[in-house]
């Protein structure tokens, strides 16, 4: 009798057990998101996913890959997905045209591209009378690679450049090693490999400290008038990754994420990807979006498309999220206990 009794003590916590994990999944909120380019500033995105940070906020996150700024911009119309990381151009197009779309946090806040281009380039100068690739004309590469050349007192009709339509960073690679073009924009930490086959290293262009939009997380005004609680959860939960990011001695666990869903197979080009993504990570201790670099993105769209002219930085930017945490000592707490290594 004792041993049946004791038998059946173990039955019934088992199934209290076992109801309780089904009540812990059930009250996980579905949350889409999505990134729009392969490169290591989509880490902020993977580490809170592969760390558990999403879970431990209460959220069952989907992260999928939409290789379009457009294309994410048309998800988060359509509410296919409720937040996304995106650059800042698509993000500006899509408010102008009535979408809503609204940039909630900052993620890269500089021109974080270097310019790289084939051997028989001298310098920046040389660039006159050559063919540029970017993703397509009026898109983010487009307008970062324009506002340097300002900087530079580089005037592409004047001096006879061609932007060449050339896709993602991995066609615009492609497209320099077949010939078609002669220079392009690409991320830090695929800068050392590129030099390695060969190429160029024109410069890093975010030591020029122009204001720039590089890199955002998304939503729309019409998600967040619905799930502003299921985005605040999602925002604490890349916080959090920001964090562990740039904690020195997590650099072997952000690597190993970083060679997953990068699929490196040479450890410098991981640890190149690592370097640069801590540095964004060190920069962005509270990710609040840059108004300045929302509106110089905002100047050189206007020249494509008259619908941008109309709004300004504040029609795009909505930086109460990252304010409330801020100002709740959310951001501070998690650094805090970050270092303390709880």
């Amino acid at each position: 009798m004792r041993t049946l009794l004791r038998a059946t003590a173990l039955i019934v916590l088992a199934v209290a057990l076992f109801a309780g994990s089904i009540r812990l999944v059930s009250a996980q909120e579905k949350i889409r998101l999505s990134y729009s380019a392969l490169s290591p500033s989509t880490a902020f995105l993977w580490i809170p996913r592969e760390k558990g940070f999403f879970r431990k906020y209460g959220l069952d996150a989907e992260i999928i890959l939409i290789e379009s700024g457009t294309l994410t911009s048309q998800a988060l119309a359509s509410g296919e997905i409720g937040i996304a990381d995106n650059a800042g151009a698509p993000a500006i197009i899509s408010n102008a045209s009535g979408s809503g779309e609204t940039i909630i946090m900052g993620l890269v806040n500089s021109l974080e591209y270097n310019l790289v281009s084939t051997k028989q380039v001298k310098d920046i100068a040389d660039l006159k009378g050559k063919r540029i690739g970017v993703s397509r004309i009026g898109s983010s590469s487009h307008a970062a690679v324009e506002i340097a050349l300002e900087h530079f007192k580089i005037d592409p009709k004047r001096d006879g450049i061609t932007f060449v339509q050339s896709g993602t960073m991995t066609t615009r690679v492609a497209g320099m090693r077949a010939g078609s073009i002669d220079a392009t924009l690409v991320d830090p930490g695929f800068v050392t490999f590129m030099v390695k086959e060969g190429y160029k290293d024109l410069g890093y262009l975010g030591k020029l400290g122009i204001p720039y939009q590089h890199e955002s997380l998304d939503s729309s005004k019409a998600y967040l008038a619905k799930h502003r609680d299921t985005a605040l959860k999602a925002v604490k939960g890349i916080v959090e990754g920001i964090a562990f990011i740039a904690q020195e001695r997590n650099g072997a666990e952000v690597k190993r994420v970083l060679g997953k869903y990068l699929k490196f197979d040479d450890a410098a080009k991981t640890e190149d990807a690592y370097k640069a993504l801590r540095g964004y990570a060190t920069s962005i201790r509270k990710p609040y979006p840059t108004k300045e670099g929302v509106a110089a993105l905002i100047t050189f769209l206007a020249k494509f498309n008259p619908k941008v002219a109309q709004i300004g930085a504040d029609d795009v930017v909505d930086a109460s999220l990252v304010a409330e945490l801020d100002k709740a000592g959310f951001i501070d707490a998690v650094y805090r206990e970050m270092r303390q290594g709880k």
